[in-house]
């Protein structure tokens, strides 16, 4: 008689999926709760996935779409975000100027789609705008402390176990990725103070880790922002230093020691010295590094190009090829790079003074964002981020690419839409966040 044994049992796998799928729907269907875990996430991926990070960046922005289209949220533009908002939709027409404008369209219309980050930015901002529970500034400096730490030990691995010359952690290659690790080094200090004793510490090795990981990238651009870094973290966390000057200048002293025995290890000093040597050479040390070589050529001859047509240039696209004639005009070869090595320059033959203007008032952004927002507990920590953001970018631009690369538009594009939100939540008066309910919700 199988009736004494009890009920028959039932399995709970359909509970389980059914709270799972509760969980999900609750979770796409408010904003707080999705934007809780996007932010620290989208902050982590740059440094340890790459171009994973531009996928999740947009995909973002697909979820917006479906909630805006299935009412969960209703379009919102406060005036609060308007400047923030008009810089980076400025600069992104700004690029449509090479394929309307110049030949090779095609081209052209790719370097457009590189930029599509800071159209998609706005729906980005206009979201975060709606979400007051979920403290956005605290939960991204999160995210990339935890970055620096992993993608450093992801670097140390890729130099001491597989021999790699040059770190790229989860980049595509070691100048991005240089760069990057050194402002997330300098972001991981932001708000020092209002930290616990545990994730000072925590701040203080994501310190030493993103500098590490930027010295094992060996890449000169980025290690030229780290008087920047000193000079701003010093200043940010001076208030705590004065208080304690003996613990402080130990930590300093000892950090400060350690990063330059493990400088000299993985021979910076001597990548600089190449360098030098180059300069000073009558070829440019082209035998030696043709890295500099090349560089010092591009930009000379680039420069002569933008005099020629200093107003709209001849298209982003066309940039490197204007400059490579001219230089084989005068029996100079030089690879089919990418871009100039500077950005200023490659947006002044590829744009001109149009693009140029567009590009410096979107590294000078950032600073006017913070410069309206209210002077309340969190302002200090917002000029630290805003200076370090644009300071960074502005010096990497000097030998580098910074804005037609995926990964290093989604690092600049998540620092900026996380100020400019920031910036709004002080104006509106946003100073108490509670994290949302994040479990499974109740059944009816």
């Amino acid at each position: 008689m199988s009736f004494m044994n009890g009920p028959p049992k039932t399995s709970s796998r359909p509970g389980f999926f059914l709270a799972a799928w509760s969980w999900v729907r609750a979770t796409i269907d408010d904003p707080n709760r999705i934007a809780y875990l996007y932010v620290p996430v989208l902050a982590l991926l740059p440094l340890t996935l790459g171009s994973v990070a531009t996928f999740f960046y947009f995909g973002a922005c697909i979820y917006i779409g479906l909630i805006f289209l299935g009412r969960r949220i209703s379009w919102v533009w406060p005036p609060t975000v308007s400047v923030g908002c008009f810089v980076t939709l400025g600069y992104f027409l700004v690029t449509m100027i090479s394929p309307l404008a110049f030949a090779n369209k095609a081209a052209g219309w790719l370097d457009v789609g590189t930029a599509m980050h800071f159209l998609a930015l706005t729906f980005l901002v206009c979201t975060l705008v709606q979400t007051p529970k979920v403290d956005v500034f605290d939960l991204f400096l999160n995210g990339v402390r935890a970055a620096a730490i992993v993608s450093f030990v992801q670097a140390v691995v890729q130099v001491f176990v597989f021999g790699q010359p040059r770190a790229t952690a989860g980049m595509i290659n070691a100048i991005p990725f240089g760069g990057t690790a050194m402002l997330a080094a300098g972001l991981s200090m932001v708000g020092f103070a209002r930290l616990s004793s545990g994730m000072r510490i925590v701040a203080v090795i994501a310190l030493a880790c993103g500098i590490g990981g930027s010295f094992l990238s060996q890449s000169r651009g980025a290690l030229l922002a780290l008087p920047l870094v000193a000079v701003v973290v010093g200043m940010h966390v001076w208030p705590m230093i004065r208080l304690r000057i003996g613990p402080a200048v130990l930590v300093a002293s000892t950090l400060a020691a350690a990063l330059a025995v493990f400088a000299i290890g993985i021979k910076v000093p001597e990548r600089f010295a190449e360098v030098l040597h180059a300069l000073q050479s009558e070829t440019l040390g082209l035998e030696l590094d043709p890295s500099t070589a090349h560089r010092v050529m591009l930009w000379s001859h680039g420069f002569d190009a933008f005099l020629d047509r200093p107003v709209l240039g001849y298209g982003s696209q066309n940039a490197v090829a204007e400059v490579r004639t001219r230089a084989a005009q005068e029996g100079i070869a030089i690879p089919a790079y990418r871009h100039l090595h500077n950005e200023y320059l490659s947006v002044a033959v590829g744009r001109g003074l149009v693009g140029l203007c567009a590009l410096v008032l979107l590294l000078v952004s950032p600073l006017i964002v913070v410069a309206r927002a209210p002077r309340d507990g969190r302002q200090r920590d917002r000029w630290a981020f805003a200076v370090l953001l644009s300071g960074s970018y502005a010096i990497f631009g000097l030998t580098n690419l910074l804005f037609s690369h995926d990964q290093t538009n989604t690092v600049f594009a998540t620092g900026y839409l996380v100020l400019v939100v920031a910036a709004h939540q002080a104006r509106v008066g946003i100073t108490v966040f509670h994290r949302p309910f994040l479990g499974v919700p109740a059944r009816p």
